[in-house]
């Protein structure tokens, strides 16, 4: 694996689903995801904006598998490669922007072929149902022994002539490892929905 800081133009990041499309500039010759399920296994990249003010570029924080190279229309700023390796009853700090959302029968809109319901995806808004979110999501892998939930302003998109609306939060706090090798694939994979736009990937350190 390989974290990477990167800092891509105002005119680009104005519109977050531009911003996707311009990282993967850094991986010339990869495919594109395919995966239809927010978890499976991921072999490209997942990002976080950690700055972004507006008229200025903005600086993100990107883990990928393959190592980035240099491209046109965008800053590479530096890259080293790392290994997740989280031990079992290990208490880490965590950090993960995310998109908690609920899956809803919608019976307003026409179900795709083959398919007997349309479904659609709503927004958590309650922190309490955000931190239920975020403990299922980390089942099995992880505890959480403390969480503070930020509130984001919600995140607007454009995309061909439509757009879009996400609701996003950052969830900071403390998790005790209770499976190595489901948290390190959570860490590799992302957590939840909205990866393509800053969403799911989760930081973790060491205490002390």
């Amino acid at each position: 694996m390989f974290i990477s800081r990167v800092e891509i133009p105002w005119e680009v990041v104005r519109n977050p689903y531009e911003i996707h499309r311009r990282l993967w500039r850094l991986f010339p010759g990869e495919g594109h995801e395919t995966g239809s399920s927010d978890d499976d296994a991921r072999n490209s990249f997942l990002f976080r904006v950690e700055d972004q003010s507006t008229g200025r570029p903005a600086r993100l924080l990107m883990q990928s598998r393959q190592a980035p190279v240099c491209a046109e229309g965008v800053n590479l700023l530096g890259s080293r490669e790392f290994l997740p390796s989280p031990g079992e009853g290990q208490r880490l700090a965590f950090l993960l922007t995310a998109n908690p959302v609920r899956t809803i029968v919608d019976a307003q809109r026409e179900a795709k072929p083959g398919k007997q319901s349309a479904k659609c995806r709503v927004p958590l808004i309650k922190e309490e149902d955000q931190r239920q979110w975020l403990a299922r999501k980390l089942a099995g892998a992880a505890s959480l022994e403390r969480v503070e939930i930020l509130p984001h302003a919600p995140l607007y998109f454009r995309k061909g002539k439509g757009g879009g609306k996400l609701g996003v939060c950052t969830f900071e706090g403390l998790l005790r490892v209770e499976a190595s090798e489901q948290l390190a694939s959570l860490m590799q994979n992302g957590v939840g929905p909205a990866k393509a736009f800053g969403c799911g990937l989760l930081l973790v350190r060491r205490l002390g």
